[in-house]
């Protein structure tokens, strides 16, 4: 009888991180949010474009991604 108990609980413990993960804002909205940006169609960038919005570790910024699509 220990076994079921134990799944349970497991199980209960995983979907608690559920509410983080799919919440407006969470990690798979903002991954989402991420994706569609990238499949957006933007203009290239120009170099002193590039360099404010996109160097840095500014690569994966919601700034860059709208800019220069990258």
């Amino acid at each position: 009888m220990r076994w079921p108990a134990t799944w349970v609980c497991s199980l209960s413990l995983a979907v608690l991180g559920c509410p983080e993960v799919h919440r407006p804002g969470g990690l798979a909205d903002k991954a989402a949010h991420r994706d569609a940006l990238e499949n957006i169609p933007n203009r290239e960038c120009s170099e002193a474009e590039h360099a404010m919005f996109c160097e840095n570790g500014k690569e994966d910024s919601e700034e860059c991604l709208r800019r220069c699509g990258e």
